[in-house]
């Protein structure tokens, strides 16, 4: 008998080493001697126990007599099958086979079936698997994901349209991009503005047990309630057309329709004019004339000894002298001279501010990117969040201050609103004393009289709610803004005053190249 023999259990599922120490010639065996002999024997793909090679060599080596020790057994691969909770895949795990039988293609398949997969199955990917006799977790079958529907849109049918209010780079700093805007697209009666696309449903998906999963659908989208200047076609509920003829401006959910005035110059011989709507003036505003839009107001010459008012944007392609401009939304002209601005949102001034009053809700920009251009000279300049110039001051002295952080017209609003507000909240409670007097004593009061004063009431508080709202936004945007900064791209010279917020300093020396904000309550540069 040899030193070391392998063989099976009586049931053969069990791998025994059969030792016999005494064997010549005598010596000691060691893990390696065990593995060997184990790979010699043909069993060397049965499963064997945790260091059993280890142990059988230590047992031999202190043994005095032959005895027998069970160190593996047979095992047959197993796999599981498991479906995601979404029923959107099935994944196979494989283990191998250990001198057992291995897991077949069929019986994977089998596996599939009791677990109800029927659809998407990966039928190369089944037999890879079964090929080698492993795998984790493996993907063997995949459901078709449903395609969302597309949301319903609002396409704009007119080339060129522009929205009203500044346009912006797409960047962190957000300064304003002020391209060339061209000429005032109109309109007339009838014209297709805007066409509403339907969402679509989408299409279903299937999971891997055939079920059928439902799309997501788009989401919907209308047309606004209230649209001035336009109509739904009679013929096509998703099409909107001009009710008038005049300028398309892009508003949210829809296009109204502005009726626009064009003149030549605006002199002695057009008089003043005032016009609910846009306003184009091909050359000049002069001198001692009134203009005033409910719209935009574009002007292709120059403006002298005027005043231009503006429910939306001021364009002027000349300069502004001894003039009044006021916009809610922009201001842009090629220079401005002892003249007063006060706009919604920004005022750009392509070469030059002097001695002027610039008051701008957003930004204040004098001069052009890559322009030598762009001296602010005298005067105040206050914007909300940037003043941004190519010179401020000037060598002379000339008195100039340059204010940012605070909105300039929120201060006026804000008291405005408070008197508003307590007056509301004076009425609503008169209101509501006098609803319950009404429901005390219900003889004295028809039904209707009480249903009156109830109306009243909740119209009241609809009143006190809105105006608290406002009042809040009013001292939220009365706080010092914490990117407000003045930006001088060459020099400020000494003498200006600087202010941010409710700090303020005067410049002491000439400077270049710097840029002013607040840190820690601190004009800093």
């Amino acid at each position: 008998m040899e030193k070391l023999e392998f063989k099976l259990s009586a049931d053969g599922r069990k791998l025994q080493a059969v030792c016999n120490p005494a064997a010549e010639p005598r010596q000691p065996i060691d893990e390696g001697y065990v593995k060997r002999a184990l790979a010699a024997s043909g069993f060397s793909e049965y499963f064997l126990q945790n260091n059993v090679c280890s142990e059988l060599a230590q047992r031999f080596n202190s043994a005095s007599s032959t005895f027998t020790m069970d160190i593996g057994e047979k095992r047959d691969g197993t796999y599981t099958i498991t479906v995601s909770p979404d029923g959107m895949t099935a994944q196979l795990t494989l283990t191998p086979p250990y001198g057992g039988k291995a897991v077949t293609n069929e019986e994977i398949h089998q596996g599939l079936k009791e677990q109800g997969v029927q659809s998407g199955i990966l039928e190369d990917t089944i037999e890879a698997a079964a090929t080698c006799c492993r795998a984790l977790n493996k993907v063997i079958a995949t459901g078709t994901p449903p395609t969302p529907g597309a949301d319903g849109q609002l396409l704009s049918l007119i080339p060129e349209m522009k929205e009203r209010g500044p346009q912006f780079e797409d960047d962190d700093k957000s300064i304003v991009d002020y391209r060339e805007v061209g000429g005032i697209v109109s309109v007339k009666a009838g014209d297709p503005l805007m066409r509403r696309v339907p969402p679509a449903e989408g299409e279903p998906g299937k999971n891997v047990r055939g079920e059928v999963v439902p799309p997501t659908p788009g989401r919907d989208v209308q047309f606004a309630a209230n649209l001035p200047g336009t109509m739904i076609s009679p013929d096509d509920n998703d099409l909107l057309l001009a009710a008038i003829a005049g300028q398309p401006v892009l508003v949210t959910n829809g296009v109204v329709v502005e009726p626009v005035f064009k003149v030549k110059n605006v002199d002695l011989s057009s008089g003043n004019i005032s016009f609910e709507g846009s306003v184009v003036v091909d050359g000049d505003v002069a001198s001692g004339m009134v203009v005033k839009a409910a719209g935009d107001i574009s002007i292709g010459g120059t403006v002298e000894s005027a005043v231009i008012e503006a429910g939306g944007n001021i364009e002027i392609n000349g300069g502004v002298i001894f003039s009044s401009l006021q916009a809610k939304g922009s201001i842009t002209a090629l220079f401005a001279e002892k003249s007063h601005f006060s706009a919604g949102s920004d005022v750009h001034l392509r070469e030059l501010s002097m001695q002027s009053d610039l008051t701008a809700g957003g930004q204040i920009m004098v001069g052009e990117e890559g322009t030598a251009k762009g001296r602010l000279i005298g005067g105040t300049c206050r914007a909300s969040t940037l003043v941004n110039a190519v010179v401020i001051g000037s060598h002379a002295g000339v008195p100039t201050k340059v204010e940012v952080g605070l909105d300039p017209t929120a201060r006026a609003k804000l008291v405005t609103v408070t008197h508003q507000l307590e007056e509301k909240q004076k009425q609503t409670e008169e209101a509501t004393k006098s609803l319950s007097y009404m429901r005390e004593n219900p003889a004295r009061f028809g039904e209707d009289a009480e249903k009156a004063k109830q109306q009243q009431l909740s119209h009241l508080q609809a009143e006190v709610l809105e105006l608290t709202g406002q009042k809040k936004r009013l001292q939220k945007r009365l706080e010092v803004i914490d990117f407000a900064r003045i930006k001088v791209q060459e020099t400020i010279y000494y003498g200006v005053q600087v202010v941010i917020g409710d700090q303020a300093l005067v410049v002491d020396d000439d400077l270049q190249g710097v840029t002013f904000s607040l840190d820690n309550g601190t004009i800093v540069f």
